[in-house]
């Protein structure tokens, strides 16, 4: 930390005397003392916003309640712009020099700088949507930015500015790739992960992406290299199982892959390419391509698992049925019950209708995202309380019939999954369309294009998702636990003391119960396992991803199975059937004397 802090103030002591202001003309508001680290990177705080350097020129004081002029750098310090492998380097022994003349430059160009007040430095290129790709602005754009407007408050919006090795100021922004694709020496690619980011994890890296595409004939094969300029974005496969593919592939110039060995053309939606490492090595070196299975094979297999997913909906609307019908269920034993099945029902229904229906974009998407995400969470709640309310009514040997105690709970159990939830799912939220920098970057960032988290290595996905999932997860096996070694203890003691049949009827509640709620952290537990393994090792294809997809699909079937395809449940409905049937005929048999 203190390494850190020492190589910021030298590099700022460098920035001040190299661009010519002597002490009194420059005062650096970001001293050692209220410097921080986040990420490895010191920085500061001025109005709310966060920079790595903020200074005071022209005899200036410092002042928090005065916004400094924001001036994005593409590179982080110490480091220039390589415009001939579109990535950042350091800048060699020359750092302050360099530092120096790009920020002469910036001030001799743009009058807005010349005339600031106050400078926070920061670097931090454009983030481009999945519309979009980063692209380097040409220098005569570069000085029309400069000369369009003399009297601009603040530098042009989406655009960050650095140096080349060659001394030119370059500047970088984000562009419709329906601009720049395939046209006047461009091609892009599907690039994995974000532009500076690399491997299984899409960690941040210092390594290039570096590729060429190649022309093709009439029949689309590759014919020889070309001089296009290559493009990375990111946007996620139109698939949901993908084959790896480590080499044997060429990128076209229309921005698609051509696989050698297949001899066949994988258009830009259907594939994604990234750095990986082989097995044993520590650094990601090696192109790989990732391709979408067989249309034919995949689309049988999407059929099924929507077929799957329509047979889940139906099973948990009939189990909902029967809970509202049947009156041996609606008791308080069971009004846990409902709510969790609820939950269920609606995101087996939001899954569906996604699925169908893509027309879903912009912020209905986000919307959509999100309430399907508090479906997810609040199912886990209630799943907890089920497992919990059978561990504590055994621990404590609480009566099925004290109301009150009943009613309380219940109280307590509603509030803590729709609050947790309606926390979990606003908080995440207001994150996302927060104004401060480091909240956006633990937001879950929600939206298009498939309503979902757009990247799993966010910490967002950690945060919102899988922790509390996983916690509770982690409480349902230990209640269990817990729940099976008191089991076991009470029914060595009705053994042992010959119970009476009170006690035993009890115990053989509690027992059908727990059964029950094991059952079920079992369903969702094992897939949920199975998903986390995948999402971890970025493992989209093969059995053990194809087995989680079919797990969770089937969960509403597995319910129905539990809670409606029993003995005593199956008898009462038949009982119920022929009551009603009974009383049909009965109601006729009335009648029809009556209307003689």
């Amino acid at each position: 930390m203190n390494t850190v802090r020492l190589r910021f103030a030298d590099t700022v002591a460098f920035l001040v005397v190299a661009i010519g202001w002597s002490a009194a003309d420059a005062v650096v508001c970001c001293n050692s003392s209220s410097v921080t680290s986040g990420g490895g990177v010191a920085y500061c705080q001025n109005e709310n916003r966060t920079f790595h350097t903020v200074e005071a020129f022209d005899g200036g004081a410092c002042d928090d309640n005065q916004t400094a002029l924001p001036v994005r750098k593409c590179c982080p310090p110490g480091q220039l712009y390589d415009p001939e492998v579109r990535f950042c380097g350091p800048a060699g022994e020359d750092d302050e020099e360099y530092l120096r003349r790009m920020m002469q430059r910036l001030r001799d160009g743009f009058r807005v700088v010349a005339d600031a007040v106050m400078v926070g430095y920061d670097y931090e290129q454009p983030k481009c949507n999945a519309t979009q790709v980063l692209v380097d602005v040409p220098a005569v754009e570069v000085r029309g930015l400069m000369e369009a407007d003399p009297s601009a408050i603040v530098l042009p919006p989406g655009y960050c500015f650095d140096m080349t090795p060659s001394d030119e100021l370059v500047s970088r922004t984000c562009r419709p790739r329906d601009q720049y694709c395939g046209r006047d020496g461009y091609t892009c690619v599907n690039k994995c992960c974000k532009h500076d980011q690399i491997g299984r994890m899409c960690k941040q890296s210092d390594k290039p992406f570096t590729m060429s595409a190649y022309e093709t004939d009439a029949d689309g094969r590759p014919v020889g290299q070309s001089n296009s300029t290559v493009l990375p974005y990111n946007v996620e496969p139109s698939c949901i199982t993908k084959q790896m593919v480590k080499d044997g592939f060429v990128l076209t110039t229309d921005g698609s892959i051509y696989l050698t060995g297949d001899r066949k053309r994988v258009p830009d939606v259907l594939y994604c390419v990234e750095y990986y490492a082989e097995a044993g090595a520590q650094v990601a070196t090696v192109l790989q391509a990732f391709v979408c299975g067989d249309d034919t094979s995949d689309s049988w297999f999407d059929l099924f698992l929507l077929v799957n997913s329509l047979a889940s909906i139906v099973c948990l609307a009939l189990t909902l049925l029967v809970y509202n019908t049947l009156p041996s269920l609606q008791n308080s034993r069971n009004c846990y019950v409902k709510p969790y099945i609820v939950c269920e029902l609606v995101s087996f229904l939001c899954a569906v209708i996604k699925d169908i229906y893509k027309g879903i974009q912009g912020h209905s998407c986000v919307l959509y995202g999100y309430f399907q995400l508090f479906t997810y969470l609040a199912s886990f709640c209630w799943l907890n309380v089920i497992c919990f309310d059978i561990y504590w009514m055994l621990r404590y040997n609480i009566s099925i019939n004290k109301n009150k105690s009943i009613s309380v709970r219940t109280i307590m159990y509603h509030i803590y999954c729709w609050g947790f939830s309606i926390v979990c799912v606003s908080t995440g939220y207001l994150f996302q369309y927060s104004q401060y920098e480091s909240l956006q970057k633990l937001s879950p960032d929600i939206g298009d294009p498939f309503c979902w988290f757009k990247e799993k290595t966010r910490y967002g996905i950690l945060i919102f998702y899988l922790i509390p999932s996983s916690i509770m997860l982690t409480a349902n096996v230990i209640l269990c636990f817990l729940t099976a070694i008191y089991f076991l203890r009470i029914k060595s003691e009705l053994n042992g003391f010959k119970g009476s049949d009170s006690k035993t009827e009890i115990f053989l509640v509690y027992k059908e119960k727990f059964v029950m709620s094991t059952k079920l952290f079992l369903i969702m537990g094992t897939s949920y396992f199975f998903w986390i393994i995948c999402s971890l090792f970025q493992n989209e294809q093969g059995i053990i991803w194809d087995i989680s997809y079919v797990m969770t699909c089937l969960q509403g079937v597995t319910i129905f199975i539990i809670f409606v395809a029993k003995r005593k449940v199956i008898m009462d409905l038949r009982k119920k059937f022929r009551d009603a049937m009974g009383r049909s005929e009965s109601t006729k048999i009335n009648i029809i004397p009556g209307s003689s």
